[in-house]
């Protein structure tokens, strides 16, 4: 049996050559090797982006989706929970979508994982006619929003700050609130600046703002 250390090893090593398929079999292996790891629900939640993206295979994405969602792991159960409610919006179970989103949405501190999840169920519900639902999910996902931005400021992470003010920005103007406030919040992540905030995300505030 390999060392999971090795696996992990690996791992970078096709990560750095962009080897899909060595990735795809070498995280095969950490889940079947060393399946209580914390790297087995990291593998799993990967495996299923990979039939998802790459295979497009819906029905495996959502075996493996579901099976990481099941190990609880804090970060990687909630992403594979999150890829796992909108998988199942695709296969026409609205409700049973609803019922995973939900589970991630309302943690004790809200996370990237919770607004993502509430951006889901906002939309979901509005493609469903659910417009009281809706307003609910926008109006919880802009209060973890302002909560996600004070903790990003305070400890000094400036791209997560800057990508919570643009998606807070983005919100208030979904509501049809302040464009006044959100021209600031826009203002306040573009002048961060490309560097801190990575070229793709400035180009997008910087396109938002006007």
């Amino acid at each position: 049996m390999a060392k999971l250390d090795d696996l992990l090893s690996d791992l970078a090593n096709f990560d750095a050559q962009h080897d899909l398929q060595g990735l795809r079999k070498t995280r095969e292996t950490i889940v079947s090797e060393h399946p209580d790891s914390e790297a087995a629900v990291e593998a799993l939640y990967k495996i299923g982006l990979d039939h998802l993206f790459r295979e497009r295979d819906l029905v495996a994405a959502v075996a493996r989706f579901e099976e990481a969602a099941k190990r609880k792991h804090p970060f990687w159960s909630a992403a594979a929970r999150t890829s796992l409610g909108l998988c199942y919006f695709h296969q026409g179970r609205g409700q049973k979508a609803l019922l995973e989103l939900r589970k991630v949405a309302y943690p004790e501190t809200p996370t990237s994982h919770s607004v993502t999840a509430l951006g889901f169920i906002e939309n979901i519900a509005e493609q469903s006619g659910q417009s009281d639902e809706a307003k609910r999910a926008r109006k919880d996902r802009i209060k973890q929003l302002e909560v996600l931005i004070d903790s990003a400021r305070s400890r000094g992470q400036a791209q997560e700050r800057g990508f919570y003010l643009y998606t807070l920005a983005l919100a208030l103007r979904d509501q049809g609130g302040d464009e006044a406030s959100a021209k600031m919040l826009l203002a306040e992540a573009k002048d961060l600046g490309p560097e801190l905030l990575g070229a793709d995300l400035f180009r997008a505030v910087a396109s938002a703002l006007g």
